[in-house]
């Protein structure tokens, strides 16, 4: 398949591909999330062409391993602006503080095999992630929700140039990295936010248009098209 050397530029948000939750390292690839990442590149080589295509990541293994697999012959830009926050970092803090919170979290056992439990988390996190930005939440380990959003902002400004130039920046990160940005450039609020944050799938394409005069405009939101029945729904 021909890449497409006419179709407007876009900014693509990808999600890596599954990782290795309930294990000793998260953040590395499961052996499905490197299925699903060669099949999201089979997808990004078919729909751009490689003097338009201009990679970027965050620094976590997850982010590196997807895109590596995705087999793109260009060089990516590698910031750290791209970083997830530590989900289990939230989590604890909202545990060590969910009295005064009134929140109820889930038993042990579920803290002791999330992959078993992963929609008891998945239910849970919704309530967490708003108390952490509506600042009632302290979590050292992450910082201020404040941050963590001014933070994933600060690459939009040369993604913006490379739009207007033409390019389409290819952002391999996570979902409340591209969650975040989606709200923010599309002025949705925070429980939209949280609601995709929580849907993202692994591997996923979402894409937004830019438009000097006009500003954002949604594309496609988390697509998952270039996965076959095997590959798709994975949320972790």
């Amino acid at each position: 398949m021909v890449a497409d050397n006419c179709s407007p530029a876009r900014l693509y948000l990808v999600r890596h591909g599954q990782a290795s939750l309930g294990s000793d390292d998260y953040d590395r690839l499961s052996e499905l999330g490197h299925l699903q990442s060669q099949a999201l590149g089979e997808r990004l080589r078919a729909e751009l062409s490689e003097d338009r295509l201009k990679p970027w990541r965050g620094t976590l293994k997850r982010h590196r391993q997807t895109l590596s697999r995705c087999a793109l012959s260009v060089e990516p830009v590698i910031d750290p602006a791209l970083n997830e926050y530590t989900v289990d970092g939230l989590m604890r803090s909202a545990v060590g503080q969910a009295e005064r919170l009134g929140l109820v979290p889930p038993d042990d056992a579920a803290f002791a095999e999330p992959a078993a439990y992963l929609a008891t988390f998945l239910a849970w996190f919704p309530e967490v992630l708003s108390a952490w930005q509506s600042a009632r939440l302290d979590c050292e380990h992450n910082g201020s929700w404040r941050a963590f959003h001014q933070r994933v902002l600060s690459p939009v400004d040369s993604w913006q140039l490379q739009l207007a130039a033409g390019d389409s920046p290819v952002v391999v990160t996570s979902a409340g990295v591209i969650s975040t940005l989606i709200a923010a450039l599309l002025e949705k609020d925070l429980a939209w936010q949280r609601e995709l944050n929580l849907s993202l799938y692994n591997a996923s394409i979402s894409t937004l248009e830019w438009h000097p005069a006009a500003g954002w405009r949604p594309g496609i939101l988390n697509c998952v098209q270039h996965l076959d029945g095997r590959l798709t729904h994975t949320l972790a």
